[in-house]
């Protein structure tokens, strides 16, 4: 039985000119975002909004792209939607694209190279207007295969490459980071080496971070060994595991750089294991979730980066459609400190915040 009141009839453009008396292709136009471009009156465009609302209408996606020889499909890769960072701006793209009356594809990668390829073929198989790929491992063959396909691509928390990419600067970020840890180990009078934790050694965005770390030791004629670098993959099991192990070989670990949110959860699970030990310690987290507030206690300077001025920069980046906007465009971002933390350094153009 259908409810009282509900109608499975779909409302036509037809019946939106008839309700509202303009003409068909006038309530066209509006419906479709293109009123600015006729000179449509600002009191016809909401007097055809507010109708199209009342009366629940919902474009016809696949006739309109028989018109405009578009399919409205958008895709988006992500690696992975445990991450906090990847889950908001997964939901920040959902959002832009369904308030463009666009059909977004969104697939988990896992930072597997030949599932970021399977992916994007059946994003082009699609006819997707436009393939967003956000931390990508086989980042050359991906473009490779958006260019012969002759589908544009913009990347998300990339390196540079030839197409339009939006991005945290890592290796300033991760510079900055690191020498605000080392700043609050001075403060604090900790001495010990410093070591970097999770990711991968072929992974971009991870090069570009310890990049930042090992240029920030080297300005306080720190040297830097490949053992300081502890892969984890972003993984928390593994993260743990390997915290562990380092906890119980170093007694006199002074700092930790924790790549990312999962090398901190393995961080955050092994400390009943040893909390005392773990308070005299500092950490550098590159990433943000609100459940950091609870360790105060801790000496955790911070590093948040903004997924969703990121994806809403690389989604104006696509409605714009300019040619202009190739190259690199990056975001913003926050150090932030727990209370723990001493006042420290502010690099130029980068204020500190406590939590």
């Amino acid at each position: 039985m259908r409810a009282k009141g509900l109608s499975l009839k779909r409302t036509s453009l037809k019946e939106i000119a008839s309700i509202t008396g303009f003409s068909i292709t006038t309530v066209s136009m509006v419906l479709n975002g293109r009123g600015g471009e006729f000179n449509i009156s600002n009191e016809t465009r909401e007097l055809i909004l507010a109708a199209a609302k009342e009366h629940n209408y919902q474009p016809n996606l696949h006739a309109r792209s028989l018109r405009t020889r578009t399919t409205d499909i958008l895709g988006l890769t992500v690696p992975t939607l445990v991450n906090p960072f990847f889950s908001q701006m997964a939901e920040t793209f959902e959002s832009l694209a369904r308030a463009d009356r666009k059909l977004a594809l969104i697939t988990v990668t896992h930072y597997d190279r030949a599932e970021e390829l399977d992916a994007v073929n059946y994003f082009l198989s699609q006819k997707a207007d436009c393939v967003f790929t956000a931390n990508l491992m086989a980042l050359e063959e991906v473009s490779d295969l958006c260019s012969r396909a002759g589908t544009k691509q913009i990347l998300l928390d990339s390196q540079e490459s030839a197409k339009s990419t939006v991005s945290t600067d890592n290796f300033e970020a991760g510079r900055v980071l690191t020498r605000n840890l080392l700043a609050s180990m001075a403060a604090a009078g900790r001495e010990g080496p410093v070591y970097y934790v999770g990711g991968m050694a072929e992974h971009k965005i991870t090069q570009h971070r310890l990049a930042g770390f090992k240029a920030a030791l080297l300005e306080r004629g720190l040297s830097f060994t490949p053992g300081q670098f502890i892969e984890t993959r972003f993984d928390a099991d593994l993260a743990y595991r390997e915290i562990r192990k380092l906890f119980r070989a170093h007694e006199d670990l002074g700092g930790i750089f924790l790549n990312a949110l999962p090398p901190l959860e393995g961080l955050v699970r092994f400390f009943p294991e040893a909390a005392e030990t773990c308070r005299k310690v500092h950490y550098g987290v590159f990433d943000y979730h609100p459940i950091m507030s609870l360790l105060g206690d801790l000496h955790i300077l911070i590093i948040k980066q903004s997924p969703d001025a990121m994806m809403q920069k690389a989604y104006q980046i696509f409605s714009k459609n300019e040619g202009g906007e190739a190259g690199i465009h990056f975001t913003p971002y926050e150090l932030i400190l727990t209370p723990s933390v001493r006042p420290l350094l502010e690099p130029a153009g980068q204020k500190a915040r406590s939590l």
